[in-house]
């Protein structure tokens, strides 16, 4: 009990921070009155025009009491989600509106709780430009309003564990942290189920604990006691999730990664194109270095609403991945904390997945990486004013190399065609990138010279700048803030007032839709389809629907539509393609190959829809 007993003392600052004030409540109110706009303003359709495999979940729940969909145990998709749909939807039906409606609640719950976290350890400041612009971002509210996906049931979630975390550490023994522990108890299973990178938090609190253990064993032995309840479920949460999953699991086809579990899919080369096989280790490094970059251009673009080449010189992403280090690594002095390692184990899993970026697969980590961009400016800067010498030759290294490299890129970019994710027709950012480094290094030169001819004036300047500077920086941040704020709160009236009257020819899944149309209206009930998107195809024509897969054999195709008796085969035309072979290569290769088995039966403007003959499908 002396373990539990000998808590550390909350500074005065940190009660301060905790104390909830008047600014605060009305800063939850703009996140609500915000969150409101977007729970009426999602895409006004009669029916879902994206991705419907979460809402098909909850109502597969509901009325069969199964977990499937398009007659088949779905075994990828964790099931927090749909149980929560599902219990909507028991009392308001399973529908647009009750599912986006769902969404903008739990992005209100989910901003409101990282505004909690980082008020609590960093400041208002801080929490407050993080979540204005994660609020008011475009791509985020564009993504919420369209699709109904995990990712902000799963921010509320992980946030309000962290929070949870935070509040048992640091609480006198009684009842009130007893009932914390089980909050958390409910919490922590549920995120898991919600999203499977939550495993993250589970490795956060056993590297969390174990670095306690280390540094002070009373804490580390507190830290045992009080989560060995929430933690010891959320393990048996994943496990009966991942076994369930196991024992359930029906493969369509034999291709290694996508169905199978998340931890198959790491072991592929490519998640978008699984024919090229698994992986080798010669292959992590380029995983590796793809996915920094990626993650770190998009997490630019979401908050300055810029397209970001993807070059490793960017100051976009070279200097925020080494303002985010930095920021990282001072959170580590003293051990770090939960949120210190959950985004370490959380970032160092997607470092390692093998499909493209995806803006969602950063939303939930949004906040901390925001805190880490704070932290890492401060320490740059404390440390320029008390080690300048030091300080001086990083900035020239670093700022003369990076501007080298830019430079390089500029003559690289001159001499070819742009490379894979650099933006097409911007060739000012390698230029202003190039500028940029030049600026860091010069800068880097001046402090070094000037604290080498003069260190008495130096130090002046430097306790000047100390007293003046935070001042104007704040005064500048806050005005950028709030410019950037409007600017992106205009771009969500004018996406709002789309939403209400929508375009179905404009959605990306409107081929689909079309051809999906014309098979419930053509086709007997009950025919096999065959579609690269055979949820959709399910979802509106109840038709058993089988997947095409990104196969390029046609006889391995061939041998597929027999053993599945697939009758029906839909193709879809997009200019772009998510897996690859496309699906049109696939089947021009299935066609060729066997052109008197599969003939046209109608064609749109943008799909196509064949029929298998019937003599084809006997072996």
């Amino acid at each position: 009990m002396s373990a539990i007993t000998s808590l550390p003392q909350v500074p005065a600052s940190r009660r301060t921070r905790l104390s909830r004030t008047v600014f605060d409540w009305a800063f939850s109110m703009l996140v609500i009155l915000i969150g409101v706009f977007q729970l009426t303003h999602y895409q006004h359709f009669a029916d879902f025009m994206g991705d419907v495999s979460y809402p098909d979940l909850a109502r597969s729940l509901l009325e069969h009491g199964s977990y499937q969909i398009r007659l088949l145990p779905q075994t990828t998709l964790p099931p927090g989600l749909p149980i929560i749909l599902a219990c909507a939807g028991k009392f308001l039906g399973i529908s647009p509106a009750v599912a986006f409606g769902v969404v903008a609640v739990f992005t209100i719950l989910g901003i409101i709780a990282a505004y909690e976290l980082l008020r609590r350890v960093e400041g208002r400041g801080v929490a407050v430009s993080a979540c204005l612009l994660l609020m008011s971002c475009p791509p985020i509210f564009g993504f919420n309003t369209a699709v109904v996906f995990p990712e902000m049931p799963y921010l509320f979630m992980s946030m309000a564990a962290i929070l949870l975390v935070l509040a048992i550490d640091r609480a006198q023994p009684g009842a009130r942290v007893i009932h914390w522990i089980f909050l958390l108890a409910a919490v922590l299973p549920l995120a898991i189920l919600i999203r499977s990178v939550g495993v993250a938090l589970l490795a956060a609190f056993f590297t969390w604990i174990a670095a306690s253990l280390l540094a002070d064993r009373a804490a580390g032995r507190r830290r045992v006691i009080r989560f060995a309840l929430p933690v010891a479920l959320g393990i048996a949460a994943q496990l009966g999730w991942t076994l369930w999953a196991q024992h359930h699991q029906v493969l369509e086809w034999k291709l290694p990664g996508y169905p199978a579990s998340y931890v198959q899919q790491l072991k592929v080369k490519n998640g978008q194109y699984p024919e090229l096989g698994y992986a080798h280790l010669s292959d992590i490094p380029n995983r590796i270095s793809r996915n920094v970059i990626a993650r770190a251009a998009g997490f630019s673009q979401l908050f300055f609403g810029r397209g970001v080449s993807r070059f490793w010189s960017s100051p976009a992403i070279a200097g925020l991945i080494i303002l985010i280090v930095t920021g990282l690594a001072t959170s580590f002095r003293g051990g770090g904390q939960i949120y210190d390692w959950y985004f370490v184990w959380y970032e160092f899993i997607f470092m390692l997945w093998p499909w493209d970026y995806r803006d969602r697969f950063i939303l939930p980590i949004i906040p901390l990486a925001w805190l880490y961009l704070w932290r890492g400016a401060k320490a740059i800067a404390h440390f320029l004013m008390h080690r300048p010498r030091k300080a001086g030759l990083a900035l020239l290294l670093v700022g003369f190399s990076l501007c080298l490299c830019s430079a390089a890129f500029v003559l690289h970019l001159a001499t070819f065609p742009p490379t894979p994710g650099h933006v097409r027709g911007d060739h000012l950012q390698p230029l202003a990138a190039t500028a940029f480094w030049a600026a860091v290094a010069l800068l880097g030169a001046v402090v070094l010279l000037w604290h080498q001819l003069n260190p008495t004036v130096f130090a002046d300047a430097a306790h000047w700048a100390q007293r003046v500077l935070p001042l104007y920086f704040r005064i500048g941040a806050a005005t950028a803030i709030i410019l950037l704020t409007t600017s992106n709160l205009r771009a969500l009236l004018r996406a709002g007032h789309y939403n209400l009257h929508p375009i179905p020819s404009e959605q990306g899944l409107y081929p689909e839709f079309q051809a999906s149309a014309w098979i419930r209206s053509h086709e007997p009930s009950g025919v096999v389809v065959m579609a690269r998107e055979p949820e959709f195809v399910f979802h509106y024509t109840q038709d058993p629907a089988v997947w095409f897969p990104p196969i390029s054999d046609p006889a391995v195709l061939m041998a597929g539509i027999r053993r599945l008796h697939v009758s029906v085969i839909e193709v879809a035309h997009h200019s772009d393609t998510y897996w690859l072979p496309s699906e049109e290569a696939c089947f021009l290769a299935l066609q060729h190959a066997y052109p008197s088995s599969i003939h046209v039966i109608h064609r749109g403007s943008n799909y196509s829809v064949y029929e298998v003959e019937p003599s084809a499908l006997q072996p």
